[in-house]
Formats: C-alpha cells, structure tokens, sequence
C-alpha cells in the first residue's frame, strides 16, 4: 500500500468518526427534554407552608372548695392572690419579702409568724401579693386516730416532751416503731391552735428517732432546731404528726 491510499485510508475513517459522533450528538439532543419542562420537574407542587401562629392562654387556676373532715393545704388563697414560697438554706425572712416586693411584716401577717428571725428550710410561706389580703385556710385535717397511736402502715408517733416551758431544754421526741425506714420530707409537727415545723428530707430507720428543739441551734441527723424565741409546749398542748397526705397519724398532750 502505497502513501496515497494510506492516506486515503486515514480520511476515510477520520470521515466515519465524525459522522458516527455527529450523529450521537444528534440522537441524545432529540431524546434531551424542553427547559420548561425540566423546570415544571424540577419544582415540587407542593401548598406554601404557613408557620402555625400560637395564642397564649393563661392556664386555669383551680381553688379547691373546702369540705367537711377534708385536709386542706396550708396557704390556699383566691387567684392571683399569693403565692407560696418554699423556704431554702440560708433565706431570712427580710430578702424573701424584698424578692418578691412586699413588707416584711406583711408576710408575717400572712403567715401568722411572730418571730422575724424564725424561718426554716423547707418551711412553707404565703406571699401576699398587691393589696389583697391573703386567705388562709382554717380547716383542719381529720384525725385519723384520737391517741398517739400511728396509723396502719405508718409506725412513726409523737413520743414524749421534755423542759416544757424552758427554751433551752424544750423539745419533742418523734420516734420510728415500724421496720422500715421512713423518710419525714414533707411530714409536720405542729402545735393544735399554734405553730407548725415542716421537716426536711431527713430519714429515720427502724427503732431510732429525732429530737425537735423549740431553741435554736445547728441541725443534725438527730436533733432539729425551730429557732423559736420563746417556748412553745404547755401544759395540756396538744402536739400532733402530719403526713405529706395532710392525715394526722399521731398526737401526744404535754403533760
């Protein structure tokens, strides 16, 4: 083969090729689909999201109506009224009043407190708010028992007092007679027609017990303090042992 029919050769398949990519070019154009309709495609039909608009709306304040031999929670008040505060370590009576913008003797009132210097951790207070005077609840809870016996179940009692009338040694003896331990968060001792203490999240185990003193002093595992200023426990007062439920479970007269 000669130079001229090489060459010949050459254009001949150089001539095919392009041809050949001519008409793949062509094919994959016809198959390739309008702009508009790659367009109308590509765009879901889909309804335009609205963002959900939300009304706030004051939860309902319920106030429950008081019935006859029914426990009802110290510090209930008319809506909008007060407000209760749970006593933490290291709160006095003054910066709890300034928090929420009201006098120091206005919670006291509230309260039914004599002693300013008298708040404990874990104690209940009733806020007053503006000039409403708040309403506080004199239904007592109906006894369970009419003794020192403990209710079923419960195996804790008021004991025995000690130094009544005499500050630095007034005090009383709660005690666990059941096999469990028992934890007293919640629980209130509290003087009939007199002052309560709320106790905090302290346990006592099966035959052992906790001594609450009227004075003042450091709390420990055994021994309580109601930082009271004068004594509390007379003779012929009634002490009685509240569960969290509101059910006296035990009472005990000073002798």
């Amino acid at each position: 083969m000669n130079r001229r029919q090489l060459a010949l050769v050459i254009i001949l398949n150089a001539l095919i090729s392009l041809t050949i990519a001519v008409a793949v070019v062509w094919v994959v154009e016809q198959r390739r689909p309008d702009p508009e309709v790659l367009a109308a495609l590509a765009t879901p039909l889909t309804a335009p999201v609205i963002a959900p608009t939300f009304t706030s709306t004051p939860a309902a304040i319920v106030t429950p109506q008081s019935a006859p031999n029914a426990a009802t929670p110290e510090g209930t008040a008319a809506a909008g009224a007060e407000e209760v505060y749970i006593v933490q370590a290291g709160d006095s009576l003054l910066a709890i009043a300034g928090r929420y913008g009201v006098t120091m003797q206005a919670v006291m009132d509230a309260n039914n407190l004599t002693n300013p210097d008298f708040v404990f951790s874990g104690q209940r207070l009733v806020i007053p708010r503006g000039d409403v005077q708040p309403i506080v609840s004199t239904v007592q809870p109906a006894p369970l028992v009419a003794t020192n016996t403990p209710a079923a179940g419960e195996g804790i009692r008021v004991a025995s007092f000690t130094g009544n009338g005499i500050l630095s040694n007034e005090s009383v003896q709660i005690a666990n007679d059941s096999d469990l331990v028992i934890n007293l968060q919640g629980w209130r001792l509290e003087k009939e027609n007199g002052p309560s203490y709320l106790f905090g999240g302290i346990s006592l185990f099966p035959g052992s017990g906790v001594v609450l003193y009227t004075g003042s002093g450091a709390d420990t595992s055994v021994a309580l303090y109601c930082n009271q200023a004068a004594p509390v426990w007379q003779t012929g007062s009634v002490a009685r042992l509240v569960n969290p439920q509101g059910q006296e479970v035990s009472r005990l007269t000073a002798p």
